[in-house]
């Protein structure tokens, strides 16, 4: 092992030889060692750069001392809308509004101050072109060699779709909360409105009634009718009630939802209707039809907040529009056109009118959904739907359904004498709700039936095997206590395999399908029932 003097001998002849090469023989030595080392970190650095660059968020940097941007990346320059030349050497006070410029300076130096990460979960930053984008940012502070924060670093994401999708799906909730809550109304509801209708037919029957009281009985079996109506409704925003397409003249629709839409528009909008001259028949599920006028009209009324005039017309349309695509029905069309002089659409909202959730209202003040639910429906009926609107000059929504080729049979009106009645025969009655039981049994007696009442399905199915050589058809509720009606009528068939069954219900199909209780569509009647049609499909059941 070498000594100490030794090592000191060897360390001084060394640096006497480098001092004799001379500058010439380093630069000869160690230039291109030197060069290549550059090398490397210039391709270093732009293979960081590069890196950073194509980032998905935005990167920045900004110097501790006045909080001026030293560096951004390509995500950022694009995301705000400044140039990196424009950004660099300058603050936030340059280019956001002073609320905003305070907000971020005040994040800068909390985190410079107390060292540590700080995240913003999510804030509206205004962008060059005007519009707003919500960030999700975190920012840490960079040391140098001293444990000095020289430097704020920040990465921001952009968070604005997935907000907006957040937003839509909450609303989505909501509508399905409102869906749920019709659903779980509309039982009762159509039990009283069942009771109201029925007894009041029996007395709009009644031949001693004045003319007067019969006026008055027609204005409630009226009020009974929109409330029933109203029910459909909900349940249709809900995506709760079955589309159910008959032969409609579309001007009855239109002559019928005039009187509505005049509460809903209020006094400060005109409303002016014009129907073809002759029938424009179309197979319609009218309460759908109607739910589009609606939401049609109140979209005009918010167009028109000073006031204005709201134009539906309907008309035959000879052939297919011109403008129109292959989804467009062929042939002559029923075209109906919402018209108001309201403050009208550009051309990129027209585009996106249709879209769930697209909304042009303020916050709270609109769900996105009424011209979806219009689309929808118009697609459901095999339509098109055309949209012509110009900013401060107003907005027009054409309408076109297929026109139907048969004409609807002509209805006999209501007369006492026609109705369909019995000949002595026995009816289980099985109804939950005993004033709806009530007033079942009522109208069957006095149309020559006899009546036994059930409650529920387990004493309908006791009080069938007691009598079932003398009930000739069985008049049951779906959903009830102890056993439904499904059920019952299961029991009752293995006693007597061609017993009758009629079933009713005030519930919409979904909660009837959630209890296990679906039956054939053709079996059951849906509450309310008006009594002419509880006794027709009594007879003809009882006929088959």
């Amino acid at each position: 092992m070498k000594n100490h003097s030794e090592d000191s001998a060897a360390r001084t002849a060394l640096r006497e030889k480098l001092v004799g090469l001379g500058e010439t023989s380093l630069r000869k030595t160690y230039y291109p060692e030197l060069q290549q080392r550059l090398e490397e970190l210039r391709e270093s650095e732009a293979f960081l750069k590069n890196i950073v660059d194509n980032i998905p968020a935005m990167v920045f940097v900004k110097d501790s001392d006045e909080l001026r941007y030293q560096a951004i990346n390509k995500a950022g320059e694009e995301l705000l809308g400044y140039s990196r030349e424009e950004l660099l050497g300058r603050n936030d006070y340059d280019f956001f509004p002073k609320e905003q410029a305070d907000f971020f300076t005040s994040k800068d130096r909390e985190v410079l101050l107390e060292g540590k990460l700080v995240e913003i979960p999510e804030y509206a930053v205004k962008t060059r072109c005007g519009g707003n984008r919500i960030l999700h940012t975190k920012k840490i502070p960079l040391f140098d060699h001293n444990g000095k924060a020289r430097y704020m670093l920040g990465i921001s994401e952009d968070i604005t779709v997935r907000k907006h999708l957040e937003e839509q799906l909450l609303q989505s909730q909501k509508m399905e909360a409102v869906g749920q809550l019709a659903s779980g109304v509309a039982h009762d509801f159509n039990n009283i409105l069942m009771v109201i209708m029925g007894y009041g037919s029996m007395l709009k029957a009644d031949q001693t009634i004045d003319d007067q009281q019969r006026n008055k009985i027609e204005l409630i079996m009226d009020a009974a009718e929109k409330a029933s109506q109203l029910t459909r409704n909900l349940l249709e925003f809900g995506r709760k009630q079955q589309f159910k397409p008959r032969l409609a003249d579309i001007n009855d629709i239109v002559i019928h939802i005039r009187k509505f839409l005049t509460r809903i528009i209020g006094e400060d909008v005109q409303i002016r209707t014009t129907v073809a001259t002759d029938s424009l028949v179309a197979d319609v599920d009218s309460g759908q039809i109607e739910q589009v006028l609606i939401n049609l009209a109140t979209n005009a009324r918010d167009a028109m907040p000073k006031g204005g005039r709201l134009t539906i017309e309907t008309e035959l349309c000879p052939a297919t529009p011109p403008f129109a695509g292959e989804e467009t029905p062929a042939g002559r069309c029923v075209c109906i056109s919402v018209s108001d002089t309201g403050s009208g659409m550009d051309e990129m909202t027209k585009n996106r009118i249709f879209e769930p959730f697209f909304t042009t209202k303020e916050p709270g003040k609109g769900t996105g959904l009424g011209m979806s639910i219009v689309h929808g429906i118009v697609k459901q009926h095999n339509g098109f739907i055309d949209v012509v609107s110009e900013p401060d000059v107003g907005t027009t929504f054409r309408i076109y359904l297929p026109l139907a080729l048969l004409q609807p049979v002509a209805v006999e009106p209501f007369h006492p004498t026609l109705i369909p009645g019995g000949n002595g025969e026995t009816i289980l009655v099985v109804e939950d709700d005993h004033t709806v039981a009530a007033m079942v049994q009522e109208i069957l007696i006095e149309h020559g039936y006899q009546v036994i009442l059930a409650a529920d399905g387990q004493e309908a199915v006791e009080t069938f095997s007691a009598q079932r050589g003398r009930i000739r058809l069985v008049l049951m509720d779906l959903v009830m206590p102890r056993m439904n009606g499904k059920k019952a009528s299961g029991k009752m068939r293995k006693l007597d395999p061609g017993v009758r069954v009629i079933y009713t219900s005030g519930y919409t199909r979904d909660v009837i399908e959630s209890r296990d209780a679906r039956v054939d569509e053709g079996s059951l009647l849906m509450k309310p029932i008006p009594p002419f049609e509880l006794l027709q499909r009594v007879r003809e059941t009882l006929d088959r």
